[in-house]
């Protein structure tokens, strides 16, 4: 699926709310992930950061993540990537990332995609600069200096 212009910067401003969302978590929160919902069409109607945080520690979302409302689950995946972060590809089937579920009190499916240190040896896409930090790798082998 090619990447229009205006995808491509909405894409952007998503990498930049992920990132501060996540310099945003304190240090009892963990298990970051992204939930997402689906409209009446294959675009997304909502996109959220959640983590663990608090005591006893729960689920709680952190922030919304205006950015990722129109696009779609792939776009989001790309967004993670730019943002340095990494997720699971045990499943590269279709949504094969994602996990459905269906929060307490809510009406509507959801999916998630669970967030990954990127200091984690199964972090994919990424591969180590010379002053031992992680950057993202693109599909043509590049990386891409933000």
């Amino acid at each position: 699926m090619r990447m229009t212009r205006n995808v491509a910067r909405q894409v952007g401003d998503l990498n930049e709310q992920i990132r501060l969302g996540m310099s945003g978590l304190s240090a009892d929160s963990s298990a970051p992930r992204i939930l997402v919902r689906h409209g009446r069409s294959a675009v997304l109607d909502a996109c959220e950061l959640w983590g663990m945080s608090g005591r006893p520690p729960s689920l709680r979302r952190l922030c919304e993540l205006p950015a990722g409302v129109g696009l779609r689950m792939l776009w989001i995946e790309q967004a993670v990537t730019n943002a340095g972060l990494a997720f699971p590809t045990s499943d590269l089937g279709l949504r094969g990332r994602w996990r459905r579920i269906q929060p307490p009190g809510s009406p509507t499916v959801w999916f998630e995609l669970d967030l990954l240190p990127v200091d984690r040896p199964e972090a994919p896409n990424q591969e180590a600069a010379a002053d031992g930090e992680l950057v993202p790798l693109w599909p043509n082998g590049t990386t891409r200096a933000e």
